[in-house]
């Protein structure tokens, strides 16, 4: 009874006061503030505009936590276990005889230990002082107009034969577009994702005019996707279509008759792009790219049946080469760490989270990893399915849903559940959908509670 008055309370604070212009000016500030990550995640090649944004996020949530002592019931349920693993692969990292003070470093948070950055915002966005729908409704909005905006330069330069924001891979003679990251993946893969939120919104749109702006969103992020030429996000994005197209119908002739027509729609937008030859190297494992992952990945893999429960240490897997295996320690089949004084803080990765968290960390590690991903789907799922989920509610935990489904595809790959770029916003969408659950959910019980009271009192 008296979580239930809490979460009630809650709600009632939810928005903040705006009678007064002062704080209505304020409080759109505020907004601006904590959607403002969505604004840099197309120009890692100057990181500190990302880190910024997230400490801001994360000071004024501290502040309001101080304040009301207080997070979502929803959160609760995912962030003990998100805890109990960054406490987990700390231990992992000290055990295997590495410096507590690099757990600080910026180049090891940037590298080997991104992961405690882009999951922080589970923690910070579980603080309800704000309202988990305006401030998603800006985040969404910002992803598209930048992404937009990017795609359609994208288009400019690649018929313009201009170089800027493009890379010329030495195993290919195309251009491929990065905007202003780092590398083709991190652009391809949260393009996956936006492209996925852009579908999300089309389908879930009821008014005409806004469904055709969705579907010019779509269009164009589609085409930036494939711009990137990756395809390790192009294999995540048609997983995460096939899911959302299913959640949204659950017919099979309606989920056939979209997918046809999505088809038919992408097909000028790959030969536009020129993606067709990439598209088919996908299948060609003797390609150079696909060929060295399988080296990467048996590398892992031996390292993971060496220490099958705790892994050879967090951060550990790319600090060792096959000429030092003998230098792993333990008792060979159980538990061995790698305890060398030498560390290499750098994107050397195994190029696939599972045998990468398996061989670092263990089958514990990525167990925890995957339950924590397992408690986020398990929400969302819920809400999805409740009759007392609101349109938009269902827009926004489609889009956490779609997500997930296309991470679990797309980090066969890469090591995207600790990749930065697309991690930061996976971590944002998701626990923004899961405080619009709990949201929605308190909102409905304390509607049923004044009935209740109606009721009595009549």
């Amino acid at each position: 009874m008296g979580s239930r008055n809490n979460e009630k309370s809650i709600i009632r604070d939810l928005k903040i006061d705006e009678d007064n212009s002062c704080k209505k000016l304020l409080a759109g500030i505020l907004y601006l503030i904590l959607a403002a990550p969505a604004l840099f995640l197309l120009i890692n090649n100057y990181p500190k505009f990302l880190v910024i944004s997230f400490l801001a996020v994360i000071l004024i949530s501290i502040i309001f936590f101080l304040i009301r002592k207080v997070i979502t019931s929803y959160h609760a349920k995912i962030l003990g276990l998100l805890l109990i693993l960054y406490l987990y692969f700390i231990f992992s990292f000290l055990l295997s005889n590495q410096k507590f003070i690099d757990l600080f470093k910026y180049s090891f948070l940037r590298n080997d230990g991104n992961f405690f950055f882009c999951y922080i915002m589970f923690f910070a966005l579980a603080v309800p002082f704000f309202d988990y729908k305006r401030l998603s409704n800006i985040y969404f909005k910002f992803l598209f107009v930048v992404f937009s905006g990017f795609s359609l330069f994208a288009l400019f330069i690649f018929l313009s034969k201009l170089s800027v924001f493009t890379i010329r891979m030495k195993y290919n003679t195309d251009d491929i577009f990065v905007a202003l990251n780092f590398a083709h993946n991190a652009t391809g893969s949260v393009y996956a994702m936006v492209s996925l939120f852009a579908l999300v919104f089309f389908l879930k749109e009821k008014i005409l005019k806004y469904k055709f702006v969705y579907l010019a969103v779509l269009i164009i992020c589609v085409a930036g996707l494939f711009f990137t030429k990756s395809r390790g996000s192009y294999t995540g994005f048609a997983a995460g279509l096939v899911f959302i197209l299913w959640m949204h119908f659950r017919s099979v002739k309606k989920f056939l008759i979209t997918l046809s027509a999505l088809i038919v729609i992408f097909i000028p937008i790959v030969y536009i792009t020129g993606t067709w030859s990439r598209i088919l190297q996908i299948f060609d494992f003797k390609e150079v790219n696909i060929a060295a992952r399988f080296t990467y990945w048996a590398k892992a893999w031996y390292l993971f049946t060496k220490s099958p429960f705790f892994g050879i240490g967090y951060g550990r897997q790319n600090d060792i080469f096959p000429a030092m295996y003998d230098k792993l320690k333990g008792i060979p089949g159980l538990f061995t760490f790698y305890l060398q004084p030498a560390y290499f803080f750098n994107d050397s990765q195994a190029h696939n989270s599972y045998v990468q968290f398996l061989a670092e960390t263990g089958v514990i590690g990525l167990g925890l990893l995957l339950l924590f991903w397992g408690l986020c789907f398990g929400i969302l799922i819920r809400a999805y399915n409740s009759k007392f989920s609101s349109d938009y509610g269902k827009k926004i935990y489609l889009c956490g849903l779609g997500s997930i489904a296309a991470l679990f595809v797309l980090s066969f790959t890469e090591n995207y559940m600790s990749a930065t770029t697309v991690m930061a916003c996976i971590s944002i969408v998701n626990s923004l959908a899961i405080g619009l659950a709990w949201q929605e959910n308190a909102r409905k019980l304390k509607v049923a509670s004044e009935s209740e009271q109606k009721l009595f009192s009549g």
